[in-house]
């Protein structure tokens, strides 16, 4: 039974939509705004769902929300941060490639007081 499990769970990863994406991030918008770069990976789970990893955020859970927006949740274990946010998508196009143009505003805190607020412009690009 734990292989069977094992292996229904690799073949929805082998077998869902893979994308990939480039974000410019903008933080520290409180005083000092920073400029940096992350990369990440998104496996589509069904139509409304993905799971991935994001070099900023860690592990990023995406869902679909009304109209349009996405809400994103991540969790990154090397610095024990929590994120959340909300993007949307306000360009989309190509066939065989699949590509769009979005923003979004990630939350993130560590807790005792830490938090930061970020706004991505991201490139993604998938299958």
């Amino acid at each position: 039974m734990k292989k069977l499990i094992i292996m229904v769970s690799l073949s929805s990863f082998i077998f869902s939509g893979i994308s990939f994406n480039k974000s410019s991030v903008f933080g520290g918008l409180d005083d000092e705004v920073s400029v940096g770069h992350t990369t990440g990976v998104d496996f589509a789970m069904n139509d409304q769902m993905s799971i991935g990893y994001d070099t900023g955020l860690g592990m990023l859970v995406k869902a679909s929300g009304p109209a349009g927006v996405t809400i994103r949740l991540g969790y990154d274990g090397s610095d024990d941060t929590s994120t959340f946010g909300v993007g949307y998508n306000w360009w989309t196009g190509g066939d065989a490639i699949k590509t769009s143009i979005g923003t979004s505003v990630d939350y993130s805190s560590a807790g005792s007081g830490t938090d930061e607020t970020t706004v991505r412009v991201n490139l993604s690009w998938g299958f």
